[in-house]
């Protein structure tokens, strides 16, 4: 259906029922900080009266080894199920177990979604949960619970035993869980750059009060999305003007895994009941080409989906969603693509050290330098000095004024040779007090494209 009210205007929507939320959960004490401090005053928590205080605040605070994050975030928050919409509290830790410097005040939980967000979708963890398409967008990977049995079966163990059922609940519940991370990223207003494929944004969208994929109607044009040459293997076939029955074809699919060892090995599937007793002929092929669509869109992935939408409305409303097309939803997870908006940002940038402007309304010579410099640059590399500072290379879709923290230049000493640095957490970019515009471009650059100066102090 048309969306009749402008798309910005069901965002600010979204982020009233987000707040409304927050407040209805969180007895009125929307900060993280107050909120943990009104929990220490009351003896039990309001909705559940058999845990204390201190378990409350305990079950939401979780010790992350930069090496493991997500590992360990999904043993340790795992179990607060809808729960990790309230404010969640990080210590990083080395591999000494010793804490990192620094409080979180908000920083250090957006440079943890972020950090699991990048970690948990990367295309080689063991098992893959998420894959790409040709034009690299995500989608749930289709083959990793077959992936799973069969090496299962490799190994000696039976589809009946108590082993098999915990090891494919394992990655279904780790879908559950990735679902509830980028659901508290949209309720936190915290960007990622991630880019999810077309066919699966629309199963957000349609997801329905169940939160399901069992509304969405797979159809050969979303097949384009997740397979270019099926795809157009299919319209051939379609379209084709000779004697279907030419190319032996019948209703039985096969599906291509790889297991552990590295061994490939095939699953034939029937798309119908007997399907590899019927052939596919000029008159039955559109039905074909459907079941096929189908099978690779929907019936394949289900399990996985189904997962993930679970996780993902634990904590986002469904009909909240279904405000927004695939492509809003994508704006809605990763930002505004549109060219950046310097004066926008400008206008919402704060100054901290030597860079603070005073009484007189001047900006520092550096700052000055800062953004002719920026202006010069073009579209691209201005994603990467503002993806190099918020770890997101696209604005918030209501303006940088809703960056939060605000984008902010610190100084960081006069010696010249020195690179910038960053806190992504906190989206701060330390400048050296650097005297010329040249210098600066080039020392600028080259930090943003080697990824130099990055830390979190």
């Amino acid at each position: 259906m048309p969306f009749v009210i402008p798309f910005e205007t069901r965002v600010k929507i979204f982020r009233q029922f987000v707040l409304l939320d927050q407040t209805r959960r969180r007895g009125g004490y929307v900060d993280p900080d107050i909120w943990r401090v009104s929990i220490l005053q009351h003896p039990l928590n309001q909705r559940n009266n058999t845990s204390s205080s201190h378990d409350i605040l305990r079950r939401h605070h979780a010790k992350i080894r930069r090496s493991n994050v997500f590992e360990d975030a999904y043993h340790q928050f795992y179990g607060l199920g809808e729960g990790i919409k309230e404010p969640i509290q990080i210590t990083f830790v080395d591999q000494f177990d010793a804490a990192e410097a620094g409080i979180d005040g908000g920083g250090v939980t957006k440079e943890f979604l972020t950090s699991i967000s990048n970690e948990a979708f990367c295309l080689k963890n063991d098992p893959r949960l998420f894959i790409t398409n040709d034009q690299n967008l995500l989608y749930p990977n289709p083959s990793v619970l077959d992936e799973a049995r069969e090496s299962l079966r490799l190994e000696g163990h039976q589809e009946s035993s108590l082993y098999w059922k915990e090891r494919i609940n394992e990655i279904l519940s780790q879908f559950v869980f990735l679902g509830r991370i980028v659901g508290k990223c949209l309720y936190e207003g915290i960007l990622i750059d991630m880019e999810f494929a077309g066919f699966f944004l629309l199963k957000w969208a349609t997801s329905g009060l169940m939160g399901s994929d069992l509304r969405y109607r797979a159809n050969i044009d979303h097949l384009r999305d997740l397979d270019e040459s099926l795809y157009q293997g299919l319209l051939k076939l379609k379209n084709y003007h000779g004697n279907v029955e030419d190319f032996f074809l019948d209703f039985t699919i096969t599906d291509s895994i790889t297991l552990k060892n590295g061994v490939d090995k095939t699953i034939t599937r029937e798309l119908i009941p007997n399907g590899s007793q019927v052939p596919v002929n000029n008159e039955n092929r559109p039905l074909y080409v459907s079941y096929v669509a189908r099978h690779r869109l929907q019936v394949q992935p289900h399990q996985q989906t189904q997962a993930f939408l679970k996780g993902l409305t634990d904590v986002i409303n469904p009909t909240w969603i279904s405000m927004f097309n695939q492509s809003e939803l994508q704006r809605l997870i990763s930002g505004d693509s549109s060219e950046i908006d310097i004066d926008d940002l400008r206008r919402n940038t704060v100054y901290s050290g030597v860079y603070e402007i005073g009484d007189d309304g001047e900006e520092h010579d550096t700052i000055k330098i800062f953004w002719k410099v920026f202006k010069s640059f073009d579209d691209s590399d201005r994603r990467k000095v503002l993806k190099y500072v918020t770890s997101t290379p696209r604005a918030p879709l209501l303006g940088f004024s809703q960056l939060n923290p605000l984008f902010t230049i610190r100084d960081s000493g006069n010696d010249e040779e020195r690179l910038p640095s960053t806190s992504t957490c906190v989206n701060l970019l330390k400048l050296p007090r650097y005297a010329n515009e040249s210098n600066l471009k080039e020392k600028l650059l080259y930090a943003v494209h080697s990824g130099a100066g990055f830390d979190l102090s």
